[in-house]
């Protein structure tokens, strides 16, 4: 569990529902919650750059959000936590979420620099560079998740990881009632891709370190977290499922601290972290 005094740090690692997360986060901390613009890994002054903005910051979340950083320099006391994804489904969400964008790459070329994804992106440092340059150890990731990592949730079972999370945080203003987001309208990529042998084999030859990281996660870390929660966890997440999705809420909070995100935070700390500035 979280003290009401730490900040909550949640690492994003694309597409294991982190927008979702976010979204559920900005809900719950409204002006309290920040998505850390960056370039590369995250560092403490960049959270304290944030901290000009949100004073009483609560949480954080991005993309440069990593464990092994320098941002427990910038915060009292600061605890991580994570969601984590089949390496095989994650890799071909990832990619037809890019061909939907602007990837022109065809899959394989691609499928060479993001080989391991997960992994790689555990474990960069300040001075590693992107996730595609690090060498894939899932051994050092496990060590992560071991000492850095108070938490790791599992995307394929996400409503029931966000119950066991809140209890994690246990603040009375976490509220993940959610309405999913950025989910994938047309899945024809996916389909294509998961439906040829050739491609799913060149995948898992791809993700060995990744595999070895996920069913640590999936058979160690998480069942300790279901056993810690206790007997309680299939009533807490039919409560919840029950309630989903979660209305349209107009808050006005939260709409403000939408307006300082965009127009305010967002464009300075580009600029903050632009080179040469």
């Amino acid at each position: 569990m979280t003290d009401q005094s730490d900040l909550i740090a949640y690492i994003h690692v694309m597409k294991t529902g982190g927008q979702t997360m976010c979204d559920i986060l900005r809900q719950s901390f409204p002006g309290r919650h920040c998505d850390l613009q960056v370039k590369g890994v995250a560092s403490a002054d960049d959270l304290r750059f944030a901290r000009r903005f949100y004073p009483h910051l609560r949480s954080i979340a991005g993309h440069g959000v990593v464990p092994l950083s320098n941002l427990a320099e910038a915060a009292g006391s600061i605890r991580f936590f994570a969601f984590l994804r089949d390496p095989l489904e994650r890799c071909v969400s990832h990619y037809q979420y890019r061909r939907n964008k602007d990837e022109t790459s065809d899959f394989e070329p691609w499928l060479e620099r993001f080989a391991n994804y997960q992994t790689r992106f555990l474990t960069r440092t300040r001075t590693t560079g992107a996730a595609r340059s690090i060498r894939p150890n899932a051994d050092h990731a496990i060590e992560v998740i071991e000492r850095h990592v108070g938490f790791v949730g599992l995307q394929e079972r996400f409503d029931e990881s966000l119950v066991m999370l809140r209890r994690w945080i246990d603040d009375p203003e976490f509220d993940i009632e959610y309405r999913a987001r950025n989910v994938a309208s047309k899945s024809t990529i996916r389909k294509q891709l998961l439906g040829d042998p050739r491609i799913v084999a060149l995948i898992e030859a791809h993700h060995e370190e990744d595999a070895k990281l996920y069913r640590y996660a999936r058979d160690v870390v998480y069942p300790r977290q279901v056993a810690r929660y206790g007997a309680a966890l299939e009533q807490d997440l039919a409560a919840l499922r029950a309630r989903l999705p979660a209305p349209q809420r107009r808050v006005v909070s939260r709409a403000l601290a939408g307006v300082k995100r965009g127009m305010v935070y967002k464009p300075l700390a580009r600029r903050h972290a632009s080179p040469g500035r």
